[in-house]
């Protein structure tokens, strides 16, 4: 068991990701379990955040991070009963949310061209090449030979990798968000002898999360990110009562709320993980061995 995991965390690879992108969110009220209205129509906000990705070899993987949220809005009204066709709403303060799921990585798309078509050398070849021979007749004589094939190799191999095509990873995802602290449900301010009440809608404390990634990168090396999220707030938007007086009457008024956002950001994503370069040197060694090679022989002549 614990060999494993030993070999699977050898196979996995840890990403650090910072992005920065906007949300747009939709949070509508409701009033005495009437119709939902949207109090806000445009809630396009900047949005910034950070994410770790742990991939395993086979492409599934694991993410978690923290990112802003903008879904909350401030409901404000000065009389409950009329406060339907009478209020005034603005984009409540950013909040932090931390989020973590499950994360697939198919295997890349390759965007191919006309210019990364190869062309036939003499370098591609897999002889040696001779780099001096030096023989001599006779008794005492000797013969030299030096063959060298790793420069053809190399170059070829710098050429090809300074040529290699574009690639693409698809990344679904599917996870939970979690915002640890929430604005209160009802908050009232008094100025002179008016009293302004504030109704936080879509103030959520769980919601679920998915979306799409798509991963850019050249060869083994990765380029960027471009990732868009879909969220819908499940926690805390139940029906939350606010009660009133009038003189002697007491005037009870029932307020609920839906959230949710889409998100698109971009990102330049950080590995940490370690290339095995163990069985490159011993093929690298091994070709110099086999193609860098002296002999050296003298001959004796019996009289």
């Amino acid at each position: 068991m614990c060999l494993a995991l030993i070999f699977q965390a050898a196979q996995s690879q840890l990403t650090f990701t910072p992005r920065i992108g906007f949300e747009n969110a939709n949070t509508l009220v409701s009033i005495n379990d009437g119709e939902f209205i949207s109090p806000l129509s445009n809630q396009f906000t900047p949005q910034a955040g950070a994410r770790f990705d742990y991939k395993f070899k086979k492409g599934h993987g694991v993410f978690a991070g923290i990112s802003t949220s903008n879904t909350t809005v401030a409901f404000s009204f000065t009389n409950p009963e009329q406060s339907f066709s009478n209020n005034f709403s603005s984009r409540s303060t950013t909040q932090a949310r931390f989020e973590g799921g499950y994360q697939f990585n198919t295997k890349p798309i390759l965007f191919k061209s006309n210019s990364n078509k190869s062309k036939p050398a003499a370098q591609s070849k897999t002889g040696c090449t001779k780099g001096q021979s030096n023989m001599k007749q006779g008794c005492g004589s000797y013969s030299r030979s030096t063959s060298h094939c790793g420069k053809s190799k190399t170059s070829s191999a710098n050429q090809k990798s300074s040529k290699q095509p574009m690639q693409m990873r698809l990344q679904p995802q599917i996870g939970m968000a979690y915002i640890p602290s929430v604005e209160n449900d009802f908050n009232s301010k008094v100025e002179g002898t008016q009293t302004t009440y504030t109704y936080y809608a879509g103030n959520w404390n769980t919601a679920i999360i998915g979306g799409m990634g798509f991963e850019f990168s050249k060869g083994k090396t990765k380029l960027f990110q471009v990732n868009f999220q879909y969220l819908k707030g499940l926690g805390n938007l139940d029906s939350k009562t606010l009660t009133t007086h009038d003189g002697s009457k007491s005037v009870e008024t029932t307020y609920s709320s839906r959230a949710s956002s889409w998100s698109l950001n971009f990102g330049v994503p950080v590995s940490f993980a370690k290339k095995s370069s163990s069985n490159k040197k011993q093929s690298c060694q091994q070709q110099r061995t086999h193609c860098e090679q002296k002999t050296q022989y003298r001959c004796r002549v019996k009289i």
